[in-house]
């Protein structure tokens, strides 16, 4: 009988420790705030965090703001992060000259701290996106080479305090064809619908192209000047699902790709890789294509 009981509990012993047994805690957590959420690209950029974080098996953390150009939403969600158990931050800055208080903070909490998408110009962190610079020679040899000398372009872009649409920018300007005058620089809110408004108020003005530095307002833009009844070329950055398919309907005319999916995955992956080395990295840089329809 006492053996019987014996046996009885080591068998009740064994099903319990199946029973109680405990998923291990994620190795890091690291806190990513975007600079918004209301486009395939983020969308995309999220989906790629979101499947390195669960194969590396960390716990991901993402904040954004309302919209790419709301600054003070972004400080504040940027506050909360840092004040948070994190191992890590990786952030895109909605304004590249608004960051030397997150290097402070984040020296202050020892917590190492990367860009993705968008660089800042008054603090260094390592970065990982796109090469801006070659995206802005892809499209002045694009436009040097479709546009006749003395045409002119129109650029749209969603700030003049983001260093992805200034290093876009600035290239261009830098290798287009001197016979082709860049007549205005329009900033205006990272929408279709600003896209879209923008073009229907200039509808007198007089251009022969439009580069966008983003496609959601590429897609605005093409829209507002099929109503207008006018055609000429419209070059724009990212190859997201919806702009995709607007260059296959011949909508746009160029495109200039920029995979938020593979910068999403990458940049959980590097700082993943930073937190087990103890080292910052290097710029990671994605080179662009030029995609035509």
């Amino acid at each position: 009988m006492r053996i019987c009981s014996i046996v009885l509990c080591l068998l009740l012993l064994t099903g319990c420790s199946k029973l109680t047994a405990v998923r291990n805690r994620p190795e890091y957590t690291v806190s990513v705030v975007l600079k918004a959420l209301n486009s395939h690209y983020w969308l995309d950029m999220r989906s790629g965090m979101q499947q390195a974080a669960e194969e590396l098996e960390i716990d991901l953390r993402l904040l954004y703001p309302s919209g790419e150009l709301e600054n003070e939403e972004q400080k504040a969600l940027l506050e909360d992060a840092l004040q948070v158990d994190t191992d890590l931050l990786l952030f895109a800055p909605c304004d590249s000259y608004d960051t030397q208080w997150v290097a402070a903070r984040a020296q202050a909490e020892q917590i190492p701290v990367l860009t993705v998408d968008t660089r800042a110009l008054d603090a260094y962190f390592p970065y990982i996106g796109s090469n801006n610079e070659q995206i802005g020679h892809l499209a002045a040899d694009y436009l040097s080479d479709n546009l006749q000398p003395g045409t002119s372009v129109v650029v749209m872009a969603g700030s003049d305090r983001q260093a992805s649409h200034i290093d876009r920018i600035r290239a261009l300007q830098d290798a287009l064809d001197p016979s082709i005058t860049i007549t205005s620089i329009v900033y205006t809110d990272m929408t279709q619908f600003a896209g879209y408004q923008t073009m229907k108020q200039m509808a007198d003005q007089s251009f022969d192209a439009v580069f966008c530095a983003n496609s959601v307002i590429g897609l605005g833009v093409a829209t507002g000047l099929a109503e207008t009844g006018r055609d000429i070329p419209v070059i724009a950055v990212d190859t997201q699902m919806d702009a995709l398919q607007a260059l296959q309907d011949g909508a746009m005319d160029a495109l200039l790709s920029q995979d938020g999916y593979e910068i999403g995955y990458q940049a959980i992956c590097t700082a993943v890789q930073t937190l087990r080395t103890g080292a910052l990295p290097e710029d990671i840089q994605f080179t662009s294509e030029l995609l035509e329809n």
